[in-house]
Order: C-alpha cells, then structure tokens, then sequence
C-alpha cells in the first residue's frame, strides 16, 4: 500500500501525519521551524525518510507559489529567509518522492472535508483560527478549489469593520484577522484590562471565571467570524462551515452563539449553514497535506495544470 506523508510547518512546531491506504497510521512532531530554514528542512526530509512515503505534503504558513513550488514573502510566521526558497523542488531532491507544498489553511480544509467534520458534504466554508492568523478554504462539489498561487479562499481578510485596527498582514483596516486571530484577541484584551493574559487560553479562563472583558472581546471575535462566514454563504452555495485552528478550542465555545446567529441572519439566501467544530484537531493540516500528494484537490476553472 502506498505510504503518504504529510509535514505541517506549525510556528512552533513540525506536524507530520502519516496515511497508509486509506488509514491513518501515525502522527507526530518533529522538531520547530524556529530552529531555522535548514533544521526544519533536515527534519522533514528525516522523517520521510524514516517512514518510507511514497509522497509527502507539506503545509506553511502564508504565501507560496504551487506551480514554481517557491514560498512566497508573506509567510512572515517561519522564521529564517524563508521568501523565495525553492522549498517543494529542495524537498523532492532530499527524499526522492513526489512533492507538494500548499498553504495550511486549504491543507486545513482538506483534512476536515476528507476525513473530518465535513466529511460526506460537497459545498463547505472552512475558517481556520491560529494564534498568528485566520486562514480558510472552500470545497465546491466535494473538492477544495485551489490555485497556483494558493490564495483560494483567504477569508482572514475579509473586511468586517472598514474604519478598524491595521492589519499588519494584508495592510488593510478591520479585516477578520484583526478580530479573529489569537494574537488579536490577545491584543483586543489587553487594551480594555488591566492585566496582560499570556494566550488566548488565558483570556478565555478570565471568561470562565466571569470576567466581563474577556466574554466581550471572545464574542466580537465570534461576531465578526459569523459576519464573513454569512456573507461568504450569500455568495457561494454552502452546507456547512467548519472553524478550527490552534486557538478553536479554547475560544470557539465563546464565539458559537455570536457565529450562529449572523449565520441566522439572512436565510432567504444563505439557507443558514450548519456550523461544525473541526474534528481533526492540531493534526487536520498534516493530513490534508498528506491527502493532497494521495488525492489531489482541483484547480480553479481555467487554471488546470497548475499546484
């Protein structure tokens, strides 16, 4: 049986997940890309090695180009000279197999649409929630659209609040990650309080113990996830959203009520989407990634050939 493995390059740690025909067989962390550009690429190409794929996927943060196989400037969460590294043709090279690379959000979404939360649905919104960032993805007729840049489906910069807080990322004002992403959280916070919470976990403690401030903020976040998702629902036909992430844990049960009831809003058109907690937890990048050297997603109409 063929042996797929899949690399997620987390900011703090390596992911991988290994799938053997049509199973999973298993799951585990190989060391941080904080270790830099060439330790991360030993490590990956190691566990390859290790486990014998016939093909490895490797999900990151950020840009990338499919097609020429290079990460792009904008995957500001791996730390080393990262832009422009011809990181799927040097991998290829390492481990002598077939190679991929895509950004972590639609590894994300194929992860859940094949063997998660979405599982058994064709038309899906997938929001991916990490500490650094909003990702997502979406499945049309049971397959995640992608592209040669990767971009399909950058929903974390979706403008909710035109007049709100910069987005260092996209370079924009109020969009969904200046809300959504944990470091935003964070940040929405500390700016109310008086004390300054480690991580989201913290902030969504302080709400468990019924700290008014942290249930706002945890609500607006969920307010403003509800928002795109049901105007991304106006537009495109859709069953369900699926939200996971790093972060989802802790804060998703803080944001559910928020979330379902901007979905609610505009039936006539969106049907009101069911709302599904990603199952796959941390490992849904790794094995959307292995599943994308084992079952390639499509391309966006008029780009065959390309990712």
């Amino acid at each position: 049986m063929k042996r797929w493995l899949g690399v997620e390059m987390g900011v703090d740690e390596l992911r991988w997940a290994l799938i053997v025909g049509d199973s999973v067989e298993a799951k585990g962390s190989a060391g941080t890309p904080r270790a830099g550009l060439l330790h991360a690429i030993d490590a990956v190409a190691r566990t390859t090695r290790e486990h014998r794929a016939d093909g490895l996927g490797v999900a990151v943060p950020g840009d990338l180009n499919r097609e020429s196989g290079l990460v792009g400037a904008g995957s500001m969460n791996l730390v080393g000279p990262w832009a422009g590294y011809p990181l799927r043709d040097e991998l290829a090279y390492r481990v002598g197999c077939p190679t991929e690379i895509l950004n972590d959000a639609r590894a994300f979404g194929h992860g859940e649409l094949v063997l998660g939360a979405a599982k058994g649905l064709e038309n899906v919104l997938f929001i991916m929630l990490h500490r650094g960032g909003v990702g997502g993805a979406y499945a049309f007729q049971g397959r995640i659209l992608a592209s040669a840049d990767d971009r399909v489906g950058e929903f974390g910069h979706i403008t909710v609040e035109p007049d709100g807080a910069h987005c260092p990322g996209c370079g924009g004002r109020g969009c969904l990650e200046t809300f959504a992403s944990g470091q935003a959280i964070v940040r929405r916070f500390r700016a109310r309080s008086t004390w300054s919470p480690s991580g989201v976990a913290a902030v969504t403690e302080a709400a468990e113990d019924g700290d008014r401030t942290a249930v706002d903020v945890l609500t607006e976040s969920g307010r403003a996830v509800g928002i795109v998702l049901n105007s991304l629902a106006a537009a495109f036909p859709t069953q369900a959203a699926v939200v996971g992430g790093d972060i989802a844990s802790a804060a998703l049960p803080w944001m559910v009520d928020a979330i379902r009831a901007k979905l609610a809003e505009r039936p006539n058109c969106t049907f009101e989407p069911d709302l599904l907690p990603a199952s796959l937890g941390v490992w849904a990048p790794a094995l959307g990634a292995a599943l994308t050297v084992a079952l390639p997603p499509s391309v966006v109409e008029g780009n065959e050939g390309e990712g």
